[in-house]
């Protein structure tokens, strides 16, 4: 009976859903933490709100977009969960699943289009049947007042025949700052697998003749740059000889996409394209993708280092159909007799780019074989976090989703862009709202404080192992991380106060040698006290029984600092500029 009442009052059903408030701490930040969507019980067939999604996009109107791989497309308000269905193409979408895992494959990619709202239209990406094997079709649909349930007079395809299948078709689409659609192909988890025998196509370019006739199969392990009518950009790069629609090549499983955009995150800036990429049992990657660029898979992982990676074709082998198994991990087996067998830095790539950073390269060669033993993270999805009067040290920092962890890895850009600092847990890698989920993607609020994560609503993976085996916190839902501690603007005069309700009183400012700092005798002990650099960098921290403390800041540059001031709840109490002279 409550099943069926919350089909026939869907929206009373998900303001139930609706949290409680609570705190959240990653870093020293506070944050709070509420469910907005999410699935309903098991075994209610299509009573699901939100099952399989994949892809979610903020939009315009501070609704929250987002795609299930089963084949639909809603729109949802991001405050309080309501949602309409945009798209419903179920019956046209191939979306598979074996043995309760979910195949890569079914509705993927969604992008609102570049001058969205004036242009009511959105992009999707969707996998379908072809020729008794699985293909990949981008289309535009016009925004309706009704549910689009056919693609027949409803769809523009843009381009189809990409490769998909049933591991690795990544799937990833975004719009860039030039007006164009890029759209991530893995490698259809060749050389894995039940796939093992399939050779891996990351490094081939199509031949003329298979461009003329539309076949794109050799867009496998690329990132590609299309027209938003689905013809090749005049400036795309030659690789191999050949102009089409590759933009980048030599990838496995590149998963998360993102633009680099101002302090406001309105405008793009040098178009710098950001990528995570899945790794196999070792080396996720970020890269900064360039055009024409190659970033080396199959012969390198990671950095091509020679550390644990070797590329074992299997599909070189004679006996390739009988070893090994299909359930075995190929990363990690012994490859047939007859297979080629290379180390990393056996092979010359012209034109490669490495990496700015790996998750996690091991020390030595003695890791365990299974999914989730690998010293891996998997990556979902990747977001430009680019406000500059937000989150003190946010600023020009990456944000990365994982599926392994459930964390968001939060790693800061240095000001070329080109690789990361230093944060104040000295690492470059901060992580954040690490639970028990799989989250799929990521998406930013206009306020520059909010942040959507979307999780996967199964634990179980596309490869022969079961997954997560352990139950998952929120499945198929929609969490809101909502930062609550004092926001900086760096563009503020230096003798501007920053504090929360007066808690805090700093003199002098500026100061030479000595810096107080006056907290009220009522606030919690110790006192941790956190100074930073303009570029975010932590320089000192002390901890304080006093209500008055005196910090030695002689051996400080002279120049413009930040103390931000925590109470022994590791609430945040305060947060000042100050100058050294």
């Amino acid at each position: 009976m409550k099943n069926d009442t919350a089909l026939k009052y869907p929206f009373l059903f998900i303001f139930a859903l609706l949290f409680f408030t609570q705190w959240a701490f990653s870093q020293g930040e506070p944050f709070s933490a509420k469910l907005v969507l999410n699935q309903t019980p098991a075994n209610a067939g299509d009573r699901y709100y939100l099952m399989h999604p994949f892809a979610m996009v903020y939009g315009p109107d501070d609704s929250l977009w987002i795609s299930e791989r089963r084949g639909r497309v809603m729109k949802v308000n991001s405050n309080d969960g309501k949602r309409r269905i945009i798209l419903d193409i179920r019956n046209f979408v191939k979306f598979t699943t074996s043995g309760g895992s979910i195949r890569q494959n079914g509705m993927m990619g969604l992008a609102l289009h570049p001058n969205y709202p004036a242009v009511d239209s959105f992009f999707v990406a969707y996998a379908y049947n072809f020729a008794g094997g699985t293909r990949c079709r981008i289309v535009r649909y016009q925004v309706k007042n009704n549910t689009i349930n056919n693609p027949a007079g409803n769809e523009t395809i843009i381009i189809q025949g990409l490769p998909a299948g049933d591991d690795h078709s990544t799937g990833r689409l975004i719009t860039g700052p030039d007006n164009k659609l890029y759209y991530a192909v893995g490698d259809l988890g060749a050389n894995q697998f039940a796939n093992r025998c399939s050779p891996i196509r990351s490094q081939d370019v199509p031949t003329p003749a298979e461009l003329s006739a539309q076949n794109y199969m050799a867009y496998q392990g690329k990132i590609l740059r299309i027209n938003l009518d689905g013809s090749i950009p005049a400036d795309n790069p030659t690789i191999k000889g050949i102009k089409s629609h590759i933009y980048s090549f030599g990838h496995r499983n590149p998963v998360g996409l993102t633009f680099a955009k101002d302090g406001n995150q309105q405008n793009y800036i040098g178009a710098k394209l950001y990528e995570a990429e899945n790794g196999p049992a070792t080396d996720d990657e970020v890269n900064e993708i360039i055009a024409g660029k190659n970033y080396g898979w199959p012969y390198w992982s990671g950095l091509p280092d020679d550390k644990i990676y070797q590329y074992k074709n299997w599909s070189s082998a004679s006996n390739c159909n009988a070893s090994p198994a299909p359930g075995s991990e190929p990363e990690c087996a012994t490859p047939p007799a007859t297979a080629v067998v290379m180390n990393e830095t056996d092979t010359v790539l012209p034109n490669a780019q490495v990496p700015i950073r790996t998750f996690f390269t091991p020390a030595s060669a003695s890791i365990a074989c299974t999914w989730l033993q690998n010293p891996t993270v998997a990556p979902s999805a990747i977001a430009y976090y680019g406000y500059d009067s937000k989150i003190p040290g946010w600023q020009n920092s990456l944000l990365m989703t994982t599926l392994k962890e459930g964390t968001l890895f939060r790693l800061k850009l240095n000001a070329a862009g080109s690789s990361f600092v230093t944060l104040s847990n000295g690492s470059d890698t901060a992580r954040y709202f690490r639970e028990e989920n799989r989250y799929r993607d990521i998406a930013l609020g206009s306020d520059g404080l909010t942040f959507y994560l979307l999780t996967d609503s199964t634990g179980r993976t596309s490869g022969p192992t079961s997954g997560n085996t352990n139950i998952l916190l929120n499945r198929g839902s929609i969490l809101v991380y909502k930062y609550t501690g004092t926001t900086l603007s760096l563009g503020e005069p230096p003798a501007t106060s920053l504090n929360i309700k007066k808690l805090v009183r700093l003199y002098p400012n500026p100061a030479t040698t000595y810096l107080n700092t006056e907290v009220k005798s009522n606030t919690a002990k110790p006192v941790y006290y956190f100074i930073y650099d303009v570029a975010g960098r932590l320089i000192l921290k002390e901890k304080s029984f006093r209500d008055v403390t005196t910090i030695e800041v002689s051996a400080l540059k002279a120049g413009t600092y930040i103390i931000k001031l925590y109470d022994g709840h590791m609430l945040n109490i305060g947060v000042q500029k100050f100058i050294v002279q």
